[in-house]
C-alpha cells in the first residue's frame, strides 16, 4: 500500500505545549517552508506566504486550579526529594569521625602531639570542602 502512494515527505514540528501560541507559530513556519520550497522556478518566495492568527481561549477556573495544584504538588515533591538527598551528605561526614574513633586514629594523633584545636579545625575544613561541592551543584541546578 505504501509503495503505491509513492514518495511522501514528512515534516515533524516540535513545540512547547505550555505556550498557547507556539504550536500555531511553528506550524506556520513549517507550512511556509513547504509552500516556498515547492514554488516553481523563477518565482520569488518573498511574494508567497501563509498568515496565521491565534486567539486562544482562557483557562476555566477548574483548569486554572488544576494547573496550580499540579504545579504546587510537583514543587513539593521536588523539594522533599532535595531535602532527603541533601540530608545524606552531612550524615556521611560522621562516618569518618566514627572510623577514626574505632580505629583509635584520633587518639594516636592526640598522643603524638596534635593540638585538639588543629585536629578539629582540619576536620571541619575537610568536611566543608567536601560539602561545598554538592551545595554548589544544587545551587546551579535550582
Amino acid at each position: 500500500l505504501l509503495k503505491k502512494l509513492g514518495n511522501r515527505d514528512n515534516v515533524k514540528v516540535w513545540f512547547y505545549n505550555q505556550a498557547w501560541h507556539s504550536m500555531v507559530s511553528f506550524l506556520s513556519v513549517a507550512n511556509n517552508g513547504i509552500l516556498r520550497g515547492n514554488l516553481p522556478a523563477g518565482q520569488s518566495p518573498r511574494q508567497y506566504g501563509i498568515s496565521v492568527s491565534n486567539h486562544p481561549l482562557n483557562l476555566t477556573k477548574d483548569q486554572l486550579s488544576f494547573t496550580a495544584m499540579a504545579t504546587t504538588s510537583t514543587d513539593v515533591v521536588v523539594s522533599i526529594c532535595v531535602i532527603f538527598a541533601m540530608s545524606f551528605i552531612p550524615a556521611s561526614f560522621v562516618l569518618f569521625l566514627i572510623q577514626e574513633r574505632v580505629s583509635k586514629a584520633k587518639h594516636l594523633q592526640f598522643v603524638s602531639g596534635v593540638n585538639p584545636a588543629v585536629y578539629w579545625l582540619a576536620s571541619f575544613a575537610w568536611d566543608m570542602c567536601n560539602y561545598i561541592i554538592p551545595c554548589i551543584i544544587v545551587i546551579v541546578i535550582f
